[in-house]
């Protein structure tokens, strides 16, 4: 993009500035790869097995584990009376509702397990008479999160098909702000093992208790799980950069795996896992060992799994008969509301490297937002900050550009007496630097001590659940999404629409182009010519809050380029 000779080291800046200038894409392309379109949270929850489309007289094969509440195989183990699986009676079903200010959840007396988890205060699309967002996505046998296993050797007892009597607690359960309340469970398996589950509300947060008890088990144990079950549902379609998988924080390392990308029976562990459970781009459900149960902690395992389409993350503890309790968090991934519950839970909220300056710039925009009551204007008035926090850099930028342009004239003289003798071209013009003083990478330096800031406005302006649904004017709604006008069909562009934002960017580096002075190679100029292309390209199905993060960035470094230029030519 600046007046530079085709020698070795000058073509090494020009091929450096342009990596920069489309860097800060292709960087986290690289060091972030983006996971595939992946399904959010699913918005309806399914509350059972779907009906059996097998002829009769023949069984659907189900997986062992997710058919019996009892598993027992392998060698006998004393004191354990072995059954032969049967289908047991249907048990009779009750359903429990829990409301408090944040959330509304239905928990059912089979398995003690929840079936539906509704954020009042979340959704799932702007129409005024769309449904609240689901928390809860049943597998594909109806699994539900929160099943208990306690294992021995070769024994595992579930409690997923395990009847319940609910104690504490009618057919609803309300729970005000400053309140506290509990669910009771209380069931017992035909081999006398007694289960009792918990679980303890709150009325304001998304934070729950569970605690665990399980008495005069039949064998000897020494692991107990608990299990977030997630179904996926692979023709459900979200954004292009949404995350989703299993995560956990496993000391102070942070692991997310797309649910697409990992191997079924991973496992981590045994090691210091502080939280595990499952993520997308705005939410998290994360299930947590409480505090002074130190030593369990330490030795804790981490297990995924996928079966027929149903994903688990199994959370195990070493047990021996005590109390077990943990911290649940079914919420957005909302930094205030994960550490009013905890602040581990905070990590779920990954900025990547860049997090210690993606977070204050996203506290900034918070505050930004307090004043102006609209994100699109936060993030036009935290745009023009950073860029006059950069200005002196920008400015030195310019100066180089401009010395590299002066000396234009002398670079294509040089280039023409020595056109045969690359060797004896490199040295003049290494001396021609010399002489004038003029840096070849002064241009581009400046540009890369800000780059840091831009991974980080990136990275906040992608996942801050702040822009979800936060409308900006006229046809942005979501400045979480991309900004489409119209429904017009256009190859490549899905959804559809017009990107109006995209191409005002586009436009906007055209000009800069235009702006900049022009190198004698045809090849550099064709390379800066194609850069609108590709930007605008790669941008399309971008965030909208993203494409005007970056188009006013333009706006305002052409305003500078202009100032520069007419003050110091």
């Amino acid at each position: 993009a600046f007046e530079i000779s085709m020698d070795n080291k000058s073509l090494f800046a020009i091929v450096l500035c342009i990596l920069i200038l489309i860097g800060y894409q292709s960087l986290i392309s690289y060091l972030y790869p983006t996971p595939e379109p992946l399904p959010p949270y699913n918005q309806q929850s399914v509350v059972g097995p779907e009906p059996s489309s097998a002829p009769s007289g023949q069984q659907t094969q189900v997986p062992l584990e997710r058919r019996q509440a009892v598993v027992e195989q392998g060698e006998h183990t004393p004191g354990v009376q072995q059954h032969t699986p049967r289908t047991p009676p249907a048990p009779v079903e009750q359903e429990i509702t829990v409301e408090t200010d944040t959330y509304i959840a239905v928990f059912t007396s089979i398995g003690g397990r929840v079936k539906s988890f509704r954020l009042k205060q979340y959704p799932v699309t702007l129409s005024p008479d769309s449904p609240l967002l689901e928390m809860v996505n049943a597998g594909t046998y109806g699994e539900l999160p929160f099943v208990l296993y306690l294992s021995g050797r070769e024994v595992t007892l579930t409690d997923a098909a395990l009847s319940y009597a609910a104690e504490g607690a009618g057919k609803q359960l309300f729970v005000r702000a400053g309140d506290e309340r509990e669910l009771v469970f209380i069931g017992s398996h035909a081999n006398g093992a007694t289960f009792t589950k918990t679980f303890t509300f709150s009325g304001e947060g998304y934070g729950i208790g569970l605690t665990v008890d399980v008495t005069h088990v039949p064998f000897t144990a020494s692991t107990l799980s608990l299990s977030w079950l997630e179904g996926s549902h692979s023709e459900s379609k979200s954004g292009y950069y949404d995350v989703y998988g299993p995560v956990a924080l496993i000391g102070r390392t942070f692991e997310y795996e797309n649910a697409w990308d990992w191997e079924a029976g991973d496992s981590y562990g045994p090691g210091d896992i502080r939280w595990a459970g499952f993520t997308n781009s705005y939410f998290l459900a994360g299930m947590m060992p409480q505090a002074g149960q130190a030593q369990e902690v330490e030795a804790a395992q981490l297990f995924f799994s996928d079966e027929d389409g149903t994903l688990e993350t199994r959370l195990s503890m070493p047990w021996s008969g005590e109390t077990v309790s943990y911290t649940l968090y079914i919420g957005p991934k909302d930094t205030s509301a994960l550490n009013a519950v905890d602040p581990a839970f905070d990590r779920a909220v990954d900025f990547g490297w860049s997090h210690f300056i993606a977070r204050p710039l996203v506290s900034l925009l918070r505050i930004l937002y307090g004043v102006t009551g609209n994100y699109g204007i936060a993030i036009i008035l935290l745009t023009v900050m950073v860029k006059l926090v950069f200005f002196p850099l920008s400015n030195k930028s310019f100066k180089s550009m401009s010395a590299m342009k002066k000396l234009q004239p002398q670079m294509e003289r040089l280039r023409e007496q020595h056109k045969d003798d690359k060797q004896k071209l490199n040295q003049e013009t290494m001396e021609l630097y010399k002489r004038y003083e003029v840096n070849p990478l002064g241009g581009c330096i400046p540009m890369i001590v800000q780059l840091p800031v831009f991974i980080g406005l990136y990275q906040g302006l992608l996942y801050a659940i702040e822009l979800r649904q936060a409308p900006f004017f006229g046809w942005i709604e979501d400045l979480s999404q991309p900004d489409r006008l119209g429904a017009l069909a256009i190859p490549f562009v899905d959804p559809p629409g017009i990107p109006v934002l995209t191409l005002l960017m586009g436009g906007s580096m055209i000009i800069q182009q235009m702006m900049m002075p022009t190198t004698g190679d045809p090849t550099q100029q064709k390379m800066m010519l194609l850069m609108p292309v590709i930007f605008t390209v790669m941008f399309v199905n971008f965030p909208a809050g993203l494409v005007l993060y970056w188009l006013i960035n333009n706006v305002l470094s052409v305003a500078q380029q202009h100032w520069y230029t007419r003050t110091y030519a």
